[in-house]
């Protein structure tokens, strides 16, 4: 597959001309950035509340919308290639990189919360609530939504703001998950299949905690 293939919007998550594109992904931007820091964050059952209604909320608007993001379809074996390949660069980036400058302060937030949050909870919150949004937000909504047929553009911007939403408190932190942003993205136009991008963050958040269970806890 050329670099000229990946970048060619051929399977554009707004299936018609449908005016207001760049507003309609901005909404759902914010709207899926609420309902995540609700569920995932609150601190009651009220706000949890307000992310599930939120959350309902984004689903309609994805239908009312008719976007094309989830294709309830059998992977491809490249699909499944492509999927663990991403996810083993992502993981010898991320430990070469932090064996140099040390645990990014990100990480090591995930690591507290470990120790002191259900080991359930830490499973539903980075394991399947962070990638779901995440990749809704980046790969989706931004990516393929506000930047609908300058797909070049929104690659190198929805990874900037990927490694800039972790709060990277260094170049060097940046730059780890800037690079798993640019891998994830990839992943994404490669496959044209979100959910591929969702397993391989899911199994990237997954291998880090059960390296941390196992070896640092």
């Amino acid at each position: 597959m050329s670099v000229k293939q990946i970048f060619k919007d051929n399977e554009p998550i707004f299936q018609d001309q449908t005016k207001y594109v760049f507003l309609k992904s901005c909404l759902l931007i914010i709207i899926s950035m609420g309902a995540y820091t609700s569920i995932a964050l609150a601190s009651n059952w009220f706000i949890v509340l307000i992310g599930c209604v939120l959350f309902i909320l984004l689903l309609y608007l994805m239908h009312r919308f008719q976007l094309q993001l989830i294709k309830f379809e059998a992977l491809k074996k490249e699909d499944i290639i492509y999927t663990f390949s991403t996810l083993g660069i992502a993981l010898i980036m991320y430990w070469t990189v932090s064996a140099i400058i040390g645990q990014p302060q990100n990480q090591m937030e995930v690591y507290k919360d470990l120790n002191t949050l259900p080991l359930y909870i830490s499973i539903i919150i980075f394991v399947i609530l962070g990638p779901i949004f995440e990749e809704l937000i980046f790969r989706g909504f931004m990516l393929k939504g506000m930047f609908k047929g300058h797909l070049i553009i929104g690659y190198i911007v929805s990874s900037v703001l990927f490694g800039l939403s972790h709060g990277p408190s260094s170049i060097d932190e940046f730059i780890i998950y800037f690079g798993i942003g640019l891998l994830f993205g990839a992943l994404y136009l490669m496959t044209n299949r979100l959910e591929v991008a969702i397993v391989a963050h899911g199994l990237n958040n997954l291998v880090h905690i059960l390296i941390y269970l196992v070896f640092f806890n």
